[in-house]
């Protein structure tokens, strides 16, 4: 282990706000949307804090408990393990700039289901999707009327997460408010202010990914823009 990482201390704090995010991410593998040990998780022991936890690379996400996460800094260099052997999950350069991005950001979830990676498929040279006129748009924060459009951005897969990371940036800057984006056969990144808060987004994206594909074997006008 490198002599600038240390063994993690105890944070009653963070332990806590782990503890609550465990709880979301069995939630959202019991709807198998974090299929055999994909995805990944992080969150911040409060939203101003500069560091924040990421789930361990490699492990089945079902089975994670609030040892099983990694402390990074805000550019995503690992600070502090629970235990030796540990690393974080390759994407957490991105993590790390939803952090940035949005300030309030207390929580982001990484999931795979095959509903999101469908439509990322579907949509990929759209370069996204809108969502629109469903009432469950008011399940995202800041959302009165189901009169609104909501631009969900779709970019190509890429294992350079640095150079990922800038095309992200740089089309998330665009859209305000966003709620998240998917990558290209690979699967959706939400967050929100609490862990809770998150899930209820990624729970609107679900809802409204299943909707779209179900519409569109019907031959319904596709409601995504």
């Amino acid at each position: 282990m490198a002599a600038d990482i240390q063994i993690q201390k105890p944070s009653p704090v963070a332990d806590a706000v782990k503890a609550r995010l465990v709880d979301v991410i069995r939630f959202l593998h019991a709807r198998n949307w974090t299929p055999a040990t994909s995805s990944n998780f992080s969150c911040k022991s409060e939203p101003a804090a500069e560091h924040f936890f990421i789930s361990c690379s490699g492990l089945d996400k079902g089975l994670l408990t609030p040892d099983d996460f990694l402390e990074v800094d805000a550019q995503g260099s690992l600070v502090l393990s629970p235990r030796e052997g540990l690393r974080p999950s390759a994407e957490t350069l991105l993590h790390a700039l939803v952090y940035r991005l949005y300030p309030g950001t207390g929580a982001v979830l990484h999931t795979h289901s095959v509903n999101g990676t469908v439509l990322s498929k579907l949509y990929e040279t759209q370069g996204g999707l809108w969502l629109q006129d469903f009432e469950i748009l008011k399940g995202f924060e800041g959302i009165k009327t189901h009169e609104v459009r909501v631009w969900v951005p779709i970019f190509s897969n890429m294992q350079d997460m640095q150079a990922l990371s800038r095309i992200v940036q740089a089309e998330l800057a665009r859209w305000a408010p966003c709620y998240g984006f998917l990558l290209v056969g690979h699967g959706l990144y939400a967050w929100g202010e609490t862990p809770e808060q998150a899930k209820r987004h990624l729970e609107v994206f679900e809802f409204l990914f299943e909707a779209i594909l179900k519409l569109k074997s019907h031959g319904y006008p596709d409601y995504s823009g």
